[in-house]
C-alpha cells in the first residue's frame, strides 16, 4: 500500500479530517499540505460528498446536584446562549447561567451541484448553577397556591354606616389673612371681589377633595386679619395704628365681609354642622370681634352652627381625641405654647392624644429653614398661608414668592390628623 492509499484509509477512518487539520495530517505522513488537501477533495468527490457533507451535531449535558454543564459542537443552529437554552430545554426557573463561551469555525463542503460551499459552525460551552429554592419563582408560586387553596373565599367587608362614630372625621377649613381692602402691587391685582372669588373657589375645591370621607363636623376658622384695617379715622390703620392703603372705605369692607362670611357658613352647613372660630388679627382686632358678634347673632337659632366669639384671642375645640387650637400668631412665642395650652385647657388636656395649633400672621407655610412645623411636647404648630395679594410694604421688604393658598385638615375622631389638602390660588 503506497502513501496515498494509506492517507485515504486514514481519512476514511477519521472523517472529520476530510475538511480540516490538513497540516496535522501532512505532518503525520511526512508529506505536504497540498497533498493531503487534494487527496481529501478527491475522496469527498468519490464518496458523492453525502455522508461526509458535515459532521453530526453533538450535544452533551452533564448534570450534578447543583451544577449543570452543557457542551454543543458542530452546530449550525445553536448560535447564541438563547439558542442553547431553547434547544437544550433548560429551565431558567431551575438553573441560572454563571458563564458561557462561544466559538466558530468554517467548514467547506460541496452542494448537490458539486460546487464548494463554506458553512460557519458553532461550538459552545455553558456552566449553570441550580437556583436556590427561595428564589425559584415557579416553585414559590406552586407552594403559595398549595398553601392557600384551603382558604375560604374572602367576604367583602360591609360598608360602615354614617352612624358609626368610629369612622367620622372633622374637616377644618382655614382661609387665613384675606385682608379685605388691601391694594396689591402691579401684576398682583386684588379687590373685595377677587378676595370673595378666592374664598369660595377654595371652599368648593376643599369640599370636593374631602367628599370621600364621612364628615361629622366642619371647623371654619374666620378672622386672622380678615379685614386689612380696623377703621378709617383719622386714617386707615391697623389696631395699633400702622397706616394702611385701602381700596375701599372700612365700612364697605366690613359690610362686604359680613355678607361673605354668612354666605360661606350657610354653604358649609349643606355638608355638615359648622363650628366657627372667630380669631381676631393684629390688623382687625376690634372689627373682627364685631363681625363675629354679627355672625353669632345671625345664626343664633340655627342648630347646625356654633360660633365661638369669646373674649380670649386663642380659640380651642375638642373633637374625639383631637384638640384643635387657633390663634393669630402675633401673641405668645412658640416655645411658650405648651405651658400656656396645658394650663388654659387643663380640663381637656388629659383627654386628648393629638394637639394642633394653627396660626396666621406670617402669610406662609414657613419653609424648613425657618422651622415650618415644630413638635413641642406633643403639640404640632403650623403657620398657615394667605390668599391675599402682595402689597407695597411686603414687596419693598422682599416678602415675595409665597404660594397663595388655603388649606383643609381632616382629623379622624380617634386617630388624629389624616390628611392635609391645599387649594393654590391660580395667578395668571
Amino acid at each position: 500500500m503506497n502513501k496515498i492509499e494509506k492517507i485515504k484509509e486514514y481519512l476514511l477512518k477519521n472523517p472529520s479530517k476530510l475538511r480540516k487539520d490538513y497540516a496535522t495530517t501532512a505532518e503525520l505522513f511526512n508529506t505536504n499540505y497540498e497533498v493531503i488537501r487534494g487527496t481529501a477533495r478527491r475522496l469527498r468527490k468519490e464518496l458523492g460528498d453525502t455522508e461526509y457533507q458535515k459532521e453530526k451535531e453533538v450535544i452533551n449535558i452533564e448534570e450534578q446536584e447543583n451544577d449543570l454543564k452543557v457542551y454543543v459542537e458542530n452546530s449550525s443552529r445553536v448560535k447564541s446562549i438563547d439558542d442553547l437554552i431553547k434547544h437544550c430545554k433548560i429551565d431558567l426557573n431551575e438553573w441560572e447561567i454563571n458563564k458561557y463561551d462561544i466559538g466558530t469555525y468554517e467548514v467547506t463542503g460541496f452542494n448537490k451541484d458539486n460546487y464548494p460551499t463554506t458553512v460557519t459552525m458553532y461550538r459552545m460551552k455553558a456552566w449553570l448553577t441550580r437556583v436556590k429554592p427561595e428564589l425559584n419563582l415557579n416553585l414559590i408560586s406552586k407552594q403559595l397556591k398549595e398553601d392557600l387553596k384551603e382558604l375560604s373565599p374572602i367576604v367583602k367587608r360591609k360598608e360602615r354606616e354614617r352612624t358609626d362614630r368610629q369612622d367620622m372625621y372633622l374637616l377644618e377649613i382655614s382661609a387665613f389673612d384675606l385682608h379685605l381692602g388691601k391694594i396689591g402691587i402691579k401684576g398682583d391685582d386684588y379687590s373685595i371681589e377677587i378676595a370673595e372669588t378666592r374664598l369660595f373657589d377654595a371652599i368648593d375645591h376643599l369640599l370636593y377633595r374631602s367628599q370621600g370621607y364621612n364628615i361629622d363636623k366642619i371647623l371654619f376658622i374666620i378672622g386672622n386679619d380678615f379685614l386689612n384695617s380696623d377703621g378709617d379715622w383719622p386714617i386707615p390703620s391697623t389696631t395699633k395704628g400702622t397706616p394702611q392703603f385701602n381700596s375701599n372705605y372700612h365700612i364697605d369692607c366690613y359690610r362686604a365681609g359680613r355678607k361673605m362670611l354668612i354666605k360661606a357658613i350657610e354653604y358649609l352647613t349643606e355638608r355638615a354642622p359648622v363650628h366657627v372660630m372667630v380669631v381676631p388679627g393684629n390688623h382687625d382686632r376690634e372689627s373682627m370681634m364685631h363681625l363675629g358678634d354679627t355672625v353669632q347673632l345671625y345664626f343664633e337659632n340655627n342648630e347646625n352652627v356654633y360660633v365661638d366669639n369669646g373674649d380670649c384671642l386663642m380659640k380651642m375645640m375638642v373633637y374625639g381625641k383631637n384638640m384643635v387650637i387657633a390663634d393669630h400668631g402675633d401673641g405668645p412665642k412658640i416655645q411658650n405654647l405648651p405651658a400656656i395650652i396645658s394650663q388654659r385647657y387643663k380640663n381637656a388636656w388629659s383627654d386628648v392624644d393629638f394637639v394642633e395649633v394653627h396660626r396666621g400672621h406670617l402669610h406662609t407655610n414657613k419653609a424648613s429653614k425657618l422651622a415650618a412645623i415644630e413638635e413641642l411636647s406633643g403639640i404640632t404648630v403650623r403657620n398657615l398661608s394667605s390668599m391675599s395679594a402682595t402689597d407695597y410694604w411686603h414687596d419693598s421688604k422682599g416678602f415675595i414668592g409665597n404660594i397663595k393658598k388655603a388649606q383643609a385638615f381632616l382629623y379622624h375622631r380617634f386617630n388624629g390628623l389624616q390628611c392635609i389638602m391645599n387649594y393654590n390660588v391660580d395667578i395668571n
